[in-house]
This record gives structure tokens, C-alpha cells and sequence, in this order.
């Protein structure tokens, strides 16, 4: 059965928990026998159409560029859906489109597919408008974020089903009038043979410019809503009592400069890496004492849940985490992480302190962690969920 995702990006060119969770789609739906076929949007950077592990990769560039922000979105959408049918008129055997998140990819996929007769998945990973609030550019009460909130709730009405990646966005979206029937959740999941639990090689430390103290790794992205700044206020509490304890900060986003500014200003104890490849992600995890998600509280976070602290919890991971909802729904405070009231330095500090000086208290949660992801997180066990979700609209 050939499936036609459309999505904003795709790896190799992008890489993060977007695309992360879309090759593990890919990869698994291949596995059970289905024939995914991927397009991205005139947003993804200009390359050659490729296939990736046998996967069809095609492009619907070049971006447009156009001087009012309604007409280019306008242009967007109307450059992917035509793309999206000649694919389908290409191929000659798609069954369904999976539209993925943001919303110009679900309204290209109805528009073609209500052309080439196709029924239509609609997946919600973040809200469009939210995202605007979370970059600065709009209020919420700007005329571009409520018209984008309703383009997505129509977009939702009218697929054929929907899916959420977490329980906050599903409620989101009955409480705006979609219809309870037609929603499924899918959360995000991980690859436990790709990070299972392990040691840092002997001289990874010294590689990378650490000492041997406790380390405390916050791997993500560098903008305001994650809260890197709280976990640096936190980490200065945590030096107080251990002043041998290190923090190392990976990543990327708008506020990066401005962090490493910050650690500089600190001195000794904390430092910055950029991004690293996927693939050496589990190195890092490998090598930390604690892992930290310290998001404060936003309407984002409580609704949406990240891809990175399920990769930390299949290591076998001590976690400390904020309490936003889109975090809770992945653990429970005491059992598989540790929880701290979001936005509070001093909680933090002291979830941190209390982990680095308790290796028995560590390791319980570590294995409690990944007792979790292997019982509920498993991409294996969740990609079969897309096939109860495809067998509800009469495909498959």
C-alpha cells in the first residue's frame, strides 16, 4: 500500500525531532510492509530529489518568494498540492496522503487529494499559531495567529482522520469542535536498539573538554520557551554544593549566542557544544550523570510533547523535568524522572543536587526510565497505531 507523506522537511538536510520522528515513521511502516513515498514543502532546502533507505524522497521547490506574507503562503500551498499530484500521477498506485504539521501541508494535501479522489491524514505535531507566539512574531490577538488557528481547526475538520502526538493536542482540538471520533493519538516514540544503555568511552570526557565531576547534559534546542537560562541560574545553586559538578549545553536556536555569552560570564563548569549529528547523540547521554528539560510553562509545552527526553529515558537516564504538561504526559514524578515546579531555579537546583550526590537514586530512575520507553514508546509497538488510524477511514 504506497502512502504519500507530505511534510516541511525531511533528513539529511534538516535534522531534528520534526524529521527524527518522520524517518522513524518511514522506516517502520516500510518494515510492515507498506510502501511510504515522501514530498516536502517549497520550504525545505533546495536539493535533489534521492531516495533514503530505499525511501522516495521527492521535492516541491523552490521556495517562493513574495513580498506579502498571505500571498506567499498562498503560493506554498498552491506549489505542493500541484507537486503532490504529479507524484500520484507519477506513481499510479497511492492510497492515502499523511499530511504532517504545519498547517500549509494539510491544506495542499486536501486540496490535491480532494482532486485525485484520495482520502486524507491529517497530523497535528505543534500548533501553527502557537509557534508564531513562541518566535516573537505575533501576539495572540494579531489577526495572522487567529486566522491561522481556525485554517487548522478547518483543516482538521476536514480530513478524513487526524492525529496528535500528544493527549493535550487531541483535547485541544475536541474542545475547538473536532469531532472526538475522527482524532488518534500517536505519540512520539524512540529506537530502543539505537539507544539502549551504555558507557562514554574513557577518554570521551577529556575529548570534549570535561573533567570528571558530575555531569549534567541538557541536549536541545537554545530558545526561550526551553528554559536554558532557568537550568544556568540552577546550576550555579547546584556549584554551591558541589563545586566539581559540570553542565554541558548542546545545541541550537536564536538564543544560542546569548547563552554562550552567559556561560563565559560564569566561568568554569559549564560549556557549550553546537548541535551534533544524530548518530553521536547517544554518546552524550552515555556520558551524563543527569539529563535535564527544564521548559517553562507555555501554551506550547503544555500542549506538545518533545522527541529528545524519550531518548534519554530508552539509556536508562536520571532525568529532572519540568512539570509542563507536554512533559507529564511522558513520565511521572518519582517513578521514571524527576519533576520540578516549572520556572523555579531553586527546585531545579535542588532536583539536580539531590541526583548527583545518589548513584543507587539515579540508577532506580534510570531503569524505571526505560522500563517506561520499552512499555510505551517503542516505535515498533507505536507505528502500529497508523494502521488502525488508515483502517478507520476504509484503507488498508
Amino acid at each position: 500500500m504506497a502512502i504519500l507523506h507530505v511534510v516541511q522537511f525531511a533528513l539529511p538536510e534538516i535534522s531534528s525531532g520534526y524529521t527524527i520522528r518522520t524517518a522513524a515513521i518511514l522506516r517502520q511502516q516500510r518494515s510492515q510492509g507498506l510502501d511510504p513515498v515522501v514530498v516536502t514543502s517549497p520550504r525545505h532546502p533546495t536539493s535533489p530529489e534521492r531516495s533514503l533507505e530505499g525511501i522516495p524522497h521527492y521535492r516541491s521547490g523552490p521556495e517562493v518568494n513574495a513580498g506579502n506574507v498571505w500571498l506567499r503562503d498562498w503560493l506554498r500551498v498552491r506549489s505542493l498540492a500541484r507537486r503532490i499530484e504529479q507524484v500520484a500521477a507519477e506513481r499510479g498506485d497511492l492510497r492515502l496522503l499523511h499530511a504532517h504539521s504545519p498547517v500549509l501541508c494539510g491544506m495542499a494535501a486536501l486540496r490535491a487529494g480532494r482532486r485525485l479522489g484520495l482520502p486524507v491524514v491529517y497530523e497535528v505535531r505543534g500548533l501553527w499559531e502557537e509557534a508564531m507566539v513562541q518566535q516573537s512574531r505575533r501576539s495572540r490577538w494579531s489577526p495572522r495567529y487567529l486566522l491561522a488557528q481556525r485554517m487548522e481547526t478547518q483543516v482538521c475538520n476536514r480530513a478524513d482522520a487526524v492525529v496528535t502526538i500528544s493527549l493535550g493536542l487531541q483535547k485541544e482540538l475536541i474542545a475547538r469542535g473536532v469531532p472526538e471520533r475522527k482524532t488518534h493519538v500517536v505519540p512520539n516514540g524512540v529506537d530502543l536498539t539505537q539507544f539502549s544503555p551504555g558507557h562514554a568511552p574513557p577518554s570521551w570526557r577529556s575529548d570534549h573538554g570535561l573533567s570528571d565531576g558530575p555531569l549534567i547534559l541538557y541536549l536541545g534546542a537554545i530558545r526561550g520557551y526551553e528554559g536554558v537560562d532557568l537550568l544556568l541560574k540552577a546550576f550555579c545553586l547546584v556549584r554551591e554544593g558541589d563545586p566539581h559538578a559540570q553542565l554541558l549545553i548542546v545545541g541550537q536556536g536564536e538564543d544560542r549566542d546569548r547563552i554562550a555569552a552567559e556561560t563565559s560570564r560564569l566561568g568554569r563548569g559549564v560549556t557549550t557544544l553546537p548541535p551534533v549529528p544524530h548518530s553521536e547523540v547517544a554518546g552524550f547521554y552515555a556520558a551524563a550523570d543527569v539529563v535535564v528539560y527544564p521548559r517553562l510553562s507555555t501554551r506550547a509545552t503544555e500542549l506538545v510533547t518533545p522527541l529528545k527526553p524519550l531518548e534519554a529515558m530508552a539509556m536508562a537516564k536520571a532525568i529532572v523535568a519540568s512539570d509542563v504538561g507536554g512533559l507529564r504526559e511522558l513520565f511521572s514524578d518519582g517513578d521514571a524522572a524527576r519533576l520540578f515546579p516549572a520556572g523555579s531555579a531553586a527546585a531545579l537546583g535542588e532536583a539536580i543536587g539531590a541526583l548527583i550526590t545518589n548513584e543507587p537514586l539515579r540508577r532506580q530512575l534510570g531503569e524505571a526510565a526505560r522500563q517506561t520507553a520499552r512499555e510505551r514508546f517503542d516505535w515498533r509497538m507505536i507505528s502500529e497505531r497508523y494502521l488502525e488510524v488508515y483502517r478507520a477511514i476504509g484503507v488498508g
